[in-house]
């Protein structure tokens, strides 16, 4: 349980780091740019955090790739120190705005560390993806920039994007490794949601002009944690098959709540900020400045998200159409030069991606947004059936929100023409566009899923407009006199978040309950606490440079060479082509590599199989199947690190079985 509480403090220390650094580089930023001399982004904290992380991701990005990292981080500090005197004429922040952000971050904190109790070590279900975050930071500190993939040790750079893990690397760097890449990672998802705030607060004023101020921040709020209606397909299955699911998500193509985008995919949640900010700075300030600015946002967008980038590049060029049918040549020709500054300034990210992608196909294809569980075979009448079911399809997916949005579009006091709002209605046109109709091809469908943050953002501001015009604000208990319809969707969205807030964290409780499912297929508390020593202890002890290796077909999912490691390794898993790496190579890794746990062999031929995969350090668990060989090389050879479960052996020093 003391490592949780420590685990916990990090998080919270590290979101103040990395609030400090980004509020004052904002501040700094916001000075140099006289804030892009509008009214709209004021001289405030959240406009502050919202230049920060729509500029800074492609500027430390691009000197960590072309400098160093450490260039990066004297330019995050030096930043953030020339804003100091510009944070003095703001004013600390409100104490209101301070304890939001704490118990954000105390929500985030409980849902994302590992819980560890009695001896046992339970990961957060976030894990599946946390393991991807950390190791990608871990990539960065250890090795910098071209990104060196962390699932598969290969001589060519990981293909993705890498804009988000840079900053995330900043804390840990600046504090010697003190604060962990987990730690860093929860922290920018934690100001990711604040910003998130902010970004929707400044666009439903510049939208609908004249709603009222006080209530905006409360139904926001009330807003962004809610959920949408995938508890009631959830349920009935549940009823039918009794397996109740960790997440509720499962079953159908993905429409996240914005409580889980921050948590589970927080690069995307950044991407979608710095995009939007973009295309704002254009429409408040279509100068040089403003075009700058804005090409610094959409480098950092796609930097972030490639996915959520081809939504706003597709955006962009909708409303670009607009401006010049429209005559509006000024903002049309500040758009088109941003986007092309933005282009140069990605070059680099784009050649190592291609580098690091070179023997995969396109990642792109075109298919329908399939309606889930249809008892037609997959083919045209299954297409066209789930057009037909669009509407339901997404109406499950957006809940209250899209209610909301036609609400909003009916009323004609609400639905003015400014330009923001066209703005949000080309955002919400290219998400559901790519989102229905094309899909990636990479491992699962990121396009599908996250291109759609697009249109749940522009409903979430058109939703929220729809409630501050009708009831001034947001109380719980006055929802009673909402609609019946919509206070259900509300109540309905709520549900949903509450129960799988607890089913992703305390999913250890119904275990082996046959309620549980899908299987996660990874996890063993009573071993997990030791390996996670074991790496802890490698981080210390071994060279940094040295390729540790875990069985890699012992889970569907490995998780602690990314969680706690600092290593790189050979395969991680089933699924190491994440990064770009040829699914023939991540197959013939594999195949070489698993023997050496499954299978009981000499000495010699376990050396070299690891030799031969560049294997420095083998890391053999009590679940392995060699494990149980008592004569064979696990326990004829010495170790470097040793517990009831785990052994770490280095290759050099495996010597012949008894």
């Amino acid at each position: 349980m003391g490592q949780t509480v420590v685990e916990v403090t990090d998080l919270l220390a590290a979101t103040a780091v990395l609030a400090v650094l980004l509020g004052l580089s904002g501040a700094a930023l916001g000075a140099f740019t006289g804030w892009l001399g509008a009214k709209e982004p004021a001289p405030t904290w959240g406009a502050a955090l919202l230049l920060s992380l729509a500029v800074l991701p492609a500027v430390l990005s691009l000197i960590a790739r072309l400098v160093s990292l450490d260039a990066a981080l004297a330019a995050q500090v030096v930043l953030a120190l020339l804003g100091i005197p510009a944070a003095r004429k703001m004013g600390p922040p409100p104490p209101a705005a301070l304890w939001g952000l704490l118990a954000c971050a105390v929500v985030v904190a409980l849902e994302l560390t590992d819980f560890r109790w009695g001896g046992k070590l339970y990961h957060a279900t976030f894990a599946i993806d946390m393991v991807k975050h950390a190791a990608t930071v871990n990539a960065i500190l250890s090795w910098g920039l071209p990104l060196a993939d962390p699932f598969v040790s290969r001589a060519e750079p990981a293909g993705y994007y890498y804009f988000f893990y840079t900053v995330a690397a900043m804390p840990v760097r600046l504090t010697l490794g003190t604060l962990d890449a987990r730690a860093a990672v929860g922290a920018l998802a934690v100001l990711n949601g604040a910003a998130l705030l902010a970004l929707a607060a400044l666009l439903q004023r510049k939208s609908v002009p004249g709603l009222p101020a006080a209530g905006r921040l409360s139904v926001l709020i009330a807003l962004l944690l809610c959920g949408n209606l995938d508890i009631i397909p959830n349920i009935m299955m549940g009823l039918a098959s009794h397996l109740w699911p960790i997440e509720l998500e499962w079953w159908n193509e993905q429409v996240l709540p914005w409580l889980f985008s921050v948590l589970w995919v927080p690069h995307h949640v950044l991407a979608l900020i710095a995009g939007v900010f973009g295309l704002l700075v254009i429409c408040e300030r279509p100068g040089a400045t403003g075009a700058v600015v804005a090409a610094i946002a959409f480098a950092s967008c796609v930097g972030a998200s490639v996915w959520v980038g081809m939504g706003v590049a597709l955006a962009a060029l909708m409303w670009l159409a607009s401006l010049a049918i429209r005559g509006l040549h000024r903002p049309a020709l500040a758009l088109a030069g941003a986007g092309c500054l933005a282009g140069i300034l990605l070059v680099p990210l784009v050649v190592d991606v291609l580098q690091g992608r070179s023997g995969q196909g396109f990642p792109i294809g075109f298919a329908v947004r399939p309606f889930p569980a249809l008892p037609v075979e997959p083919g045209l009448a299954h297409d066209l059936i789930s057009l037909l079911l669009l509407p339901v399809n997404y109406f499950i997916g957006f809940g209250i929100f899209a209610v909301g949005a036609v609400m909003f579009w009916r009323d004609p006091s609400l639905a003015k023409k400014t330009e923001v709002t066209r703005i949000l209605l080309f955002a919400a046109a290219a998400g559901l566009l790519l989102g229905t109709f094309t899909r990636s091809t990479v491992v699962n469908n990121d396009l599908g899923w996250r291109v759609v943050l697009l249109p749940q953002f522009a409903s979430l501001v058109w939703t929220s407009a729809v409630i501050l015009a009708r009831y001034g604000t947001f109380r719980i208990a006055a929802v009673r006199e909402w609609p019946a319809a919509l206070g259900a969707l509300l109540m309905i969205g709520y549900a949903g978040i509450a129960y799988e807030l607890v089913a992703v964290r305390a999913y250890w409780l119904l275990v082996p309950n046959p309620l549980v499912g899908p299987d996660l297929g990874w996890g063993n508390p009573d071993i997990d606490v030791e390996v996670a020593s074991a790496y802890e202890w490698a981080n210390i002890h071994v060279s940094r440079d040295a390729v540790l290796q875990h069985n890699p077909v012992g889970d569907r999912r490995a998780l602690a060479f990314g969680l706690y490691g600092r290593n790189r390794t050979a395969v991680a898993d089933r699924f190491a082509m994440i990064f770009g790496a040829p699914h023939s190579e991540v197959d013939a890794r594999l195949a070489a590599i698993a023997p050496i746990f499954t299978v009981s062999q000499s000495a010699a031929a376990a050396r070299a199989r690891a030799a031969a995969n560049g294997i420095d350090v083998l890391v053999v668990l009590s679940s392995d199947p060699v494990w149980s060989d008592r004569n064979g090389w696990v326990w004829s050879s010495p170790v470097l690190f040793a517990s009831p479960h785990v052994r770490l052996i280095a290759t050099r020093d495996l010597a012949p079985e008894r």
